[in-house]
């Protein structure tokens, strides 16, 4: 387990990116640095090498989006 985290200063985006902007490109560019924490403390530690495949943050925002307005439309329907 890892715990890895970035301070962005954010400035001159518009607000309605601002939210896709935070969580796709500050974990796009956080993600690489914490694979080589977990591929050196695992190769350090004498284990077979860990090598983690590249995420896709688009996919996994647009994912959760998507479940966040099928939520938000099931909880609009309310049953008679």
């Amino acid at each position: 387990e890892l715990a890895y985290a970035g301070v962005f200063r954010i400035a001159n985006v518009p607000k309605e990116n601002l939210h896709p902007l935070v969580m796709i490109e500050c974990p796009r560019l956080l993600f690489p640095f914490a694979r080589e924490i977990i591929a050196t403390a695992v190769r350090d530690g004498g284990f077979p090498p860990l090598m983690l495949d590249p995420v896709d943050f688009v996919g996994l925002y647009r994912q959760n989006m998507e479940r966040q307005a099928a939520q938000m439309q099931a909880s609009q329907v309310k049953p008679s």
